[in-house]
């Protein structure tokens, strides 16, 4: 025997098979199970709905019913009707029902023929039907067999289905066993729309809450697909109880737009606008093709609108996965949950649409697919989306965090300007607050000047005014010829001194007046030199109080700064230490390091400062001039000075001292020690 000889054989007897299986006679004869009449039963197909039962029965027509096996028989999309036939008998005490779960075929007729060919029932059902007028309240149609108790029947159906593929998922029980199982249905009914709804609501919070419309067209999807299956399986009119009997016209409508949603969610989620503004046109034109297909549908041409809609939304599904697939390979991380989700509604719509084709046989399984992977889908997005809420959260988290510090920049920036936001509290215009600022600081420059003007003032009329009578008295004493060598001696001795003071009081005001300038550039000396010089020009001050000065300072020590500004303020604090020293004391002045920072002190053993007098030291309102131990003048500048010199030059001044235990002050000059130093150390 040949191959083909072989296949044709297998053929042969399968049809043998199927032609002896579906004479078998159906016997329902338990009141709790379910039977199933398909596998029992034969079709024809009516082309345009062209026959009527006489038809069927005429034997001239010499119509052939085909025998089927299939659980659920499919159809595909077609326009033409399709005649079922079985023959039954029943041993129930009742009448058994006759279930098609298909809410969506157009119409359903029963026909019941006795052994004798006599026509003991006639009943046809329409999906248009409102559930009042309907036997039983069911979106499904039910019919009563009107079987009476050990006879044999002979069922035909006829039927036609315009907006969906014609399938027919059928079965055969006792009311009571209906009851029983719809309950079981209607739960986990009730259960899977509670969670559509739950879903739809919680998308369009979050909307609202994050003004993101990602959420939005999720949550349009959703609905959409909810208000599908609503019609898909009858729940319009089995569990709310409300006759939506035109509800059915709009599937294609419904699938259309929760295409469109889709596409729009996945713009925004994949950001194809910005990412790739070329397939974002192509996502845009499957949109159109969407509504195109909607005026079809509204035109009449429901079956061409199905088919369109179906190929369409597989077409755009797999564009949304592809660009899902390159957004990830470019670096877009939650691109993967988005692939994850839509892969099992893309797999859906490839086995609904092979179902829709009668390309595979229908089960439990293939007959609820597209229910299923789109929920599995909605699910797993529902994930993916709480993922991008932790990145909301965390942005958020950062933008307080930006607040606050700006907060707190803001606060400091108020407490060092409150003069100036003081006018802008009880202003309104913009215009009003630069004036009010603009004057504010106006005058508190104005107020400077005075307050500068009267401090130089009052050091001229007063502390100049002193040396200059003491060089005057001086003079007229060195003028008169009875003085001996030790008196004039000792008057030219003053009058050096006295000199000495005048200029550098001078020096300070000249140095006070120029303040906001530097004091001469930076560069690289040695500091032990320095000092010496300066004590040089104090040498006659410290013989004539008997003060011991050592100078501490490493001999060929350099650093880098400005020698002219430290000159100043070790003339100045080294003047302080004389003045506030007693005779036969002691002054140091000496050096220690730490890295590149430069630590320079002048320690005096002299009378010492307060707390309340160290305060008051650097503040630039209050001057004081303090006589020293032999009654010496200041001018009360020469530490503010010090301190806005060094302050330039990334400087500080700081100062320790008690009553009576002398004082020492410290200069920390900044980055001052050059590398090789700080190596050699």
């Amino acid at each position: 025997m040949n191959y083909k000889a072989f296949l044709a054989a297998l053929f042969l007897l399968h049809e043998v098979i199927l032609t002896a299986y579906a004479g078998d006679l159906l016997q329902i004869g338990d009141n709790s199970k379910f039977y199933n009449p398909a596998v029992f039963s034969s079709y024809f197909i009516d082309p345009e709905d062209r026959l009527s039962i006489h038809d069927i029965l005429n034997s001239k027509n010499n119509i052939k019913f085909i025998p089927q096996s299939n659980d659920i028989p499919n159809f595909g999309l077609i326009s033409d009707a399709v005649w079922l036939r079985f023959d039954i008998k029943n041993m129930l005490n009742d009448s058994p029902w006759l279930e098609i779960n298909n809410p969506d075929l157009d119409k359903v007729e029963y026909m019941l023929f006795n052994k004798s060919g006599d026509l003991v029932h006639h009943h046809i059902a329409r999906n248009s039907d409102r559930i009042s007028s309907r036997t039983l309240m069911s979106g499904r149609y039910m019919f009563d067999m009107h079987l009476n108790t050990g006879e044999e029947y002979t069922v035909y159906l006829k039927t036609k289905a315009s907006t969906s593929i014609l399938m027919l998922p059928m079965r055969i029980a006792s009311l009571q066993a209906f009851y029983q199982s719809g309950h079981v249905e209607w739960i986990w009914s009730g259960v899977y729309f509670g969670f559509i709804l739950f879903l739809v609501v919680y998308n369009l919070f979050l909307t609202f809450s994050l003004k993101d419309r990602t959420y939005f067209y999720f949550a349009v999807f959703i609905a959409f697909i909810g208000l599908l299956f609503v019609i898909f399986k009858g729940v319009n009119l089995e569990l709310l109880g409300i006759d939506f009997e035109k509800l059915n016209q709009f599937t294609v409508v419904l699938a259309s737009l929760s295409g469109v949603s889709l596409i729009l969610f996945s713009s925004l989620f994949l950001q194809s606008s910005k990412k790739y503004p070329v397939l974002h046109k192509w996502l845009l034109g499957l949109t159109g093709l969407f509504f195109i297909i909607i005026g079809i549908d509204i035109a009449g041409y429901r079956f061409i609108a199905i088919k369109l809609m179906v190929y369409n939304s597989l077409t755009g599904m797999g564009f949304m996965i592809l660009l899902a697939a390159k957004a990830w390979k470019d670096g877009y991380k939650p691109a993967k949950y988005y692939l994850l989700a839509w892969s099992f509604y893309l797999t859906g719509m490839l086995i609904h649409l092979a179902r829709e084709s009668a390309l595979i046989n229908i089960n439990i399984f293939v007959a609820n697919i597209l229910q299923i992977s789109s929920t599995i889908s909605i699910i797993l997005m529902s994930f993916a989306l709480s993922k991008k809420i932790n990145i909301y959260i965390n942005k958020r988290n950062e933008a307080q965090e930006m607040a606050l510090r700006t907060a707190l920049e803001n606060e400091r920036l108020i407490s060092d300007q409150n003069q100036l936001l003081e006018a802008r509290v009880h202003e309104r215009t913009i215009d009003l607050e630069q004036s009010i600022v603009t004057l504010r600081k106006q005058r508190e420059e104005l107020k400077e000047i005075n307050l500068f003007k009267d401090k130089v003032f009052s050091i001229i009329s007063h502390d100049l005014k002193s040396p200059i009578t003491t060089l005057a008295g001086l003079l007229q004493v060195m003028k008169m010829k009875n003085l001996d060598e030790e008196e004039r001696s000792k008057a030219i001795k003053s009058l050096e001194i006295a000199l000495k003071s005048t200029k550098t009081l001078l020096d300070n005001i000249l140095n006070w007046a120029n303040k906001n300038k530097k004091h001469g550039e930076e560069q690289e000396f040695e500091i032990h030199a320095v000092v010496k010089e300066i004590l040089l020009l104090f040498q006659l001050q410290t013989e004539t109080k008997n003060i011991t000065v050592k100078n501490l300072i490493e001999p060929s020590f350099h650093i880098i700064t400005s020698k002219d500004m430290l000159e100043l303020v070790l003339r100045n604090l080294i003047s302080n230490a004389i003045k506030f020293t007693p005779r036969d004391g002691t002054i140091e002045i000496g050096m220690r390091q730490d890295y590149l920072n430069l630590y320079l002190y002048v320690k005096d053993s002299g009378v010492g400062m307060s707390e309340e007098t160290i305060v008051k030291l650097f503040k630039e309102n209050k001057h004081i001039s303090t006589r020293g131990t032999e009654n010496e003048k200041g001018t009360g500048l020469g530490l503010l000075l010090c301190k806005e010199f060094l302050k330039k030059y990334n400087g500080s001044l700081q100062v320790e001292s008690k009553i009576g235990q002398g004082s020492t002050f410290t200069i920390k000059l900044k980055n001052a020690i050059p590398v090789l130093e700080v190596v050699m150390n």
